[in-house]
């Protein structure tokens, strides 16, 4: 072995044999084995990237346009790479808009993103061009425009804006000019109740109405109130006196601080209207000063405004007074009979009231009324209650309450019309004009 090994041809065969093995290792490339020869770089286009833009300044700019807004990719890999990223949203291509201002500017695209083991190779365009118009703002007046409407006999009043009826639009220059309008609708639909903060989104609106969609508004959405109204008329108050005064106590002036209230109705329930009334519980005027009465508010109104009366009352200590000799009238009296009062023989009355010094003071004979009412009663002798009209707050504390009469039938002629003024004179004449003096 020796030998062998130490033979000039041996050692030149070993040589070679390590030089060729040694060629083999520095050569050898498992890519290209023979398992992957399917794997070898291909080339792909991909259609229709979109161009993303980035880095404007909204603030103070609008881009306007950009052309053409989307290219074709060239993109370089492996079969089965470019299989995996054959859609065009797979790709994010980039045009710069940092630090542009107004005008029209060609610019670079950049690959921002692709395919792991996809390369870019070539863009068609590598290019665009990008149109930059700036932002101007201008103020409106908000325009709130009512669609329909109102129920049958109720009115819809303007439309209320909050919390402003001013807003600020911002476009571009040259749109900002197309901008004629801005304002909302809001639908009646037969509606008979006010709307009340009712939240809207503002449109921009063009000459010919057409909303333009890009404006920027602000405030974008606002509330807005629209009265619902009914018909309505102007009717007087009547206060109706419930109960009686505390001992002692009369009340010398009640003021209403108003004559008459608006009441709001269908129009046929207002042509039954003539008043509203107002209930005074007397028992609870013990001393002087304002009171707030509530209106009472009943089918058909609908509202009544205002839905209160302040009435300034002055409370005082109570006088009495007798009135002497007031005539009795009548009325009732059925026809072919006559009547006679027996009692008292005078056929007058006298008359004990109460009330406020200042009110008994100014009273003249014919304030006070004294009235019997005949009604029903036939032939024979009654006794019977008389009625006292008196002013307001003035109340028959005593004196005359009945009288005796006695009613027979007149012969068969012509009744004469009489008066109980001259102490029991016969009449059947009613006096039902008589009334109570306020």
């Amino acid at each position: 072995m020796d030998k062998w090994l130490n033979h000039p041809t041996a050692i030149k065969i070993m040589a070679l044999t390590i030089g060729i093995i040694m060629w083999a290792v520095v050569h050898f490339d498992p890519g290209n084995s023979p398992n992957n020869v399917a794997s070898l770089t291909e080339t792909k286009t991909i259609n229709n990237v979109k161009v993303e833009p980035v880095g404007l300044d909204e603030r103070s700019y609008k881009l306007v346009s950009i052309e053409p807004g989307t290219v074709n990719l060239l993109a370089k890999g492996s079969r089965s790479d470019l299989m995996a990223a054959r859609k065009s949203n797979d790709y994010r291509l980039l045009v710069d808009l940092r630090g542009l201002g107004e005008g029209t500017h060609t610019l670079s695209l950049r690959v921002d993103s692709s395919p792991s083991g996809v390369q870019v190779v070539e863009m068609n365009p590598g290019s665009v061009r990008v149109t930059i118009e700036s932002l101007q703002t201008k103020e409106f007046e908000v325009a709130i425009r009512t669609e329909g409407t109102a129920a049958d006999g109720f009115i819809a009043g303007t439309p209320i804006v909050r919390p402003t009826n001013r807003v600020h639009v911002t476009l571009p220059k040259n749109t900002l000019a197309k901008v004629e309008s801005v304002g909302a609708v809001i639908p009646l639909k037969g509606t008979t109740e006010a709307i009340k903060s009712k939240a809207v989104k503002l449109a921009a609106y063009d000459a010919q109405g057409r909303v333009i969609q890009e404006a920027s508004i602000d405030p974008a959405v606002v509330e807005v109130e629209v009265p619902i109204t009914s018909p309505f008329k102007m009717v007087p108050v009547r206060f109706r006196m419930l109960g009686e005064m505390p001992a002692g106590l009369s009340i010398a002036t009640f003021k209403p601080d108003m004559e008459q209230v608006t009441v709001y109705a269908a129009k046929e329930a207002l042509d039954k209207i003539d008043f509203v009334e107002a209930d005074v519980q007397l028992g609870q005027l013990s001393k002087s000063g304002k009171i707030t009465l509530p209106l009472l508010t009943t089918e058909p109104v609908i509202e009544i405004s205002p839905a209160q009366a302040v009435v300034n009352v002055e409370v005082v200590l109570s006088q009495t007074r007798t009135l002497e000799g007031l005539p009795i009238g009548w009325k009732g009296l059925g026809s072919g009979l006559t009547a006679k009062i027996t009692n008292p023989e005078t056929g007058k009355a006298d008359i004990t009231l109460k009330g406020a010094p200042a009110l008994l003071n100014r009273l003249e004979p014919g304030d006070v009324q004294v009235i019997a009412d005949f009604s029903g009663k036939g032939p024979g002798t009654h006794t019977l209650p008389l009625v006292v009209n008196m002013p307001r707050f003035i109340e028959q504390s005593g004196g005359t309450k009945t009288i005796t009469v006695e009613i027979t039938a007149a012969p068969a002629s012509p009744a004469s019309a009489g008066s109980p003024d001259s102490g029991g004179a016969e009449s059947n004449s009613p006096t039902d004009s008589l009334g109570s003096k306020e």
